[in-house]
């Protein structure tokens, strides 16, 4: 199991923890969609509690990226093609709501920072030239 910045986060429970790391690999495609979730392997590989897992892997049902059928357990959920685009559409729309928002309330320096974020964006893309580009969960740095 890999260390992350959530690793040092002492506000962060377990299944947060669990949560998180499990979401991420979800959307980075280390487990990939349609894939069956075994509890006990799963459980084994992160060192945890079924029960801890199972807490976590409710909170992932409730983002909509795992799906649990009684009696099949759970899956990483699979999406159509228009299902992806209907939430890019979703996304775009309410991403320029917030950008037109955020333009005509944020400070000074709340603008200077924006940029130097950007900035650093930048940078990661240029070292990576252009390769990949991959933010943690949600781009919470920038949202």
């Amino acid at each position: 199991m890999a260390s992350s910045p959530l690793d040092a986060d002492a506000s962060l429970t377990l299944s947060d923890r669990i949560f998180a790391q499990i979401q991420t690999g979800i959307v980075k495609g280390d487990i990939p969609a349609g894939s069956k979730i075994s509890e006990p392997e799963m459980a084994k590989t992160y060192g945890i509690s079924r029960g801890t897992l199972r807490e976590a892997l409710s909170r992932l049902e409730e983002r909509q990226l795992v799906v649990r059928a009684p009696n099949h357990g759970a899956r990483v959920v699979t999406l159509s093609y228009e299902e992806l685009i209907d939430i890019y559409q979703v996304r775009e729309a309410l991403g320029g709501l917030a950008c037109g928002l955020a333009a005509l309330n944020m400070t000074d320096a709340e603008i200077d920072d924006l940029k130097k974020l950007l900035d650093e964006h930048e940078r990661s893309i240029n070292e990576d030239q252009g390769l990949s580009y991959y933010q943690q969960e949600g781009e919470l740095d920038f949202h």
